[in-house]
């Protein structure tokens, strides 16, 4: 039997990163790195664009998920991603009954070319962001019943911040009509979050707790994956290396604590039009949730409640 065909026993033991878009979900992801008990796979599963997929062994599927794939595109510290790629190849012509086989024949394929890895890791950890929260949740836990989530919550203004200013050092200037999507989309996966605050089966973290106290943070998230904490969750890493958090602002290997508020460096026309849309957004959820029995309030709200859980 080859080595690829003898699946261990702990890709069965899957852990799930969620949170919207540039809410920090790449840094805790980078910082969950470097544990023996815990394999990180070094990308995103991008599960939002298979929730529709009709699967029965496609071909094209299989093609999909690996296109839609960072890691076969960018190098990836102490990773042999030649190898890599030759065997994801090969996977595309597969017959593979599900989205669920596929990701755990990826998984082991690259903790089989990777270096500087877990000897004996008890569980595996993947990110994904954005899109609708219970969607992303239910497919998750669909896949993996038994599933952990990591759940990263952010003020949702300075999220539609870091991406109004993420693509302008990309030379891009949103519309209005873009910036009402960047900022009602935190918002929104805000509301959401705030529904499943009382479910101990997810574990939340605060962004701006995890960049000002990181250590005690990640001492929550380890005990809660029932890992041994370590000086590593301190720092980014892949696969062992320290690393620049790929989406981050700042060009640093260490943790940093953004003490900007949400209007800084925004020009005057993307602080009203931010500031309107939050306005209306926000009032228009709290009718919402009052008409639904649901809870929302304003993000401090939040904060104090996942203090206190």
């Amino acid at each position: 039997m080859n080595e690829e065909d003898q699946a261990p026993e702990w890709l069965e033991n899957a852990v799930l990163i969620y949170g919207p878009r540039k809410a920090g979900t790449t840094l805790l992801h980078n910082l969950h790195d470097g544990n023996n008990e815990l394999f990180v796979y070094p990308a995103e599963l991008k599960l939002k664009r298979f929730r529709r997929t009709i699967w029965q062994s496609q071909p094209k599927a299989s093609e999909l998920y690996f296109d839609l794939s960072r890691l076969s595109k960018t190098e990836v510290p102490n990773f042999d991603n030649k190898s890599y790629a030759s065997y994801a190849k090969s996977l595309r012509n597969e017959e593979i009954s599900s989205l669920r086989e596929l990701i755990q024949k990826d998984i082991y394929a690259v903790y089989r070319f990777a270096e500087n890895k877990p000897s004996n890791p008890l569980q595996w950890c993947v990110k994904e962001v954005g899109e609708d929260t219970n969607m992303i949740i239910a497919f998750w836990k669909q896949m993996f019943f038994n599933g952990k989530v990591v759940m990263i919550v952010r003020d949702p203004l300075m999220v539609a911040r870091s991406v109004i200013l993420s693509r302008r050092r990309g030379g891009i200037r949103l519309s209005a009509k873009q910036l009402f999507k960047q900022t009602k989309s935190p918002i929104r996966n805000l509301y959401d979050q705030m529904q499943l605050i009382d479910d101990k089966s997810f574990h939340f973290v605060v962004y701006e707790k995890l960049t000002s106290e990181t250590s005690a943070t990640m001492h929550g998230v380890c005990d809660y994956l029932g890992i041994k904490y370590s000086p590593v969750h301190e720092y980014p890493t892949i696969f062992g290396e320290k690393t620049v958090t790929r989406t981050s602002s700042k060009n640093t290997q260490k943790v940093f604590q953004n003490r900007n508020k949400w209007h800084n460096n925004l020009s005057f026309r993307e602080k009203l039009l931010v500031w309107i849309y939050s306005t209306i957004i926000n009032y228009r959820l709290s009718i919402k949730a009052k008409k639904e029995g649901k809870r929302y309030g304003p993000y401090p709200e939040m904060v104090k409640k996942i203090e206190n859980r």
